[in-house]
């Protein structure tokens, strides 16, 4: 067991076991704006400009590249759900390609364990070629992006055009991370394809903002009628409860663990 690895999912992230994040920082300057006016930061940069400012030193939109990180999955042995940019975005465009394809070889070689991609510049998966144990998803467009106000216009532009690049990536789970679902994103849902999806209610420090029930309905009706698997956010208030993953995926890695146990 990689203690300092173990120790790295200690994020209250629900959905995942581990994080790694060999690269770091962002330079999306992502921002939500909450119903009562209030502007909202991203976790991760308040992570690292507060607790983790040492392994920050040059702020959240600097890129860090630690390939002395490289080899951790290949230390844990047991098969795990591993989010591999929780505070970076890979497909960011300031992350050279070598790079990239440095830590999806990581991804091929521990095939045992479900790496779980998440991104904001969705353009850049058509890259890269994707090994089947990373999940390729997307998040729903925050309120501000590069220092920006985002109209509801331009937020449907950008997540239909996120969605119909994913439906273009060749791996067998595509996913989509709602959180938080801060508008009616059903009606973009339609015909996704999308394996999996995370809703979760917008947040700013311990204060959760629920969204419209209405909203909540219409995407677990979309994606319903997809058989499109769902896992709620703990700061969702909703009944009944979801919390359910890809089988496809859970068979694999039982199928990967028999293997490594030979």
């Amino acid at each position: 067991m990689n203690k300092q690895f173990k120790a790295q999912n200690k994020r209250g992230i629900e959905w995942t076991d581990y994080t790694w994040n060999p690269v770091g920082g962002c330079q999306h300057q992502c921002r939500w704006e909450m119903p009562d006016g209030t502007i909202a930061e991203c976790y991760a940069e308040t992570v690292a400009e507060r607790v983790a400012r040492a392994a920050y030193p040059q702020g959240f939109e600097h890129h860090y590249w630690r390939p002395e990180l490289l080899n951790q999955p290949l230390m844990h042995l047991e098969p795990s759900r591993i989010f591999l940019d929780s505070m970076s975005d890979l497909m960011g465009h300031w992350i050279p390609d070598e790079q990239v394809n440095q830590v999806l070889d990581v991804c091929r070689k521990a095939h045992w364990h479900t790496f779980q991609l998440l991104t904001k510049n969705a353009p850049r998966l058509k890259k890269f070629d994707f090994p089947s144990n990373v999940w390729v998803g997307v998040s729903a467009p925050p309120s501000f992006m590069f220092g920006k106000k985002l109209s509801l216009n331009h937020q449907a532009r950008m997540a239909t055009k996120m969605l119909d690049v994913l439906q273009r990536i060749d791996v067998p789970i595509k996913w989509m991370s709602i959180e938080p679902l801060s508008f009616d994103i059903a009606p973009l849902l339609v015909d996704s394809h999308l394996q999996w999806a995370v809703i979760g209610a917008a947040t700013n420090g311990v204060k959760a903002y629920q969204p419209e029930p209405e909203w909540v309905e219409n995407v677990l009706n979309v994606l319903g009628a997809q058989g499109t698997k769902i896992f709620f956010k703990g700061n969702l208030a909703w009944t009944p409860w979801r919390e359910d993953f890809p089988a496809v995926q859970m068979a694999e890695n039982i199928k990967n663990l028999e293997v490594l146990a030979v």
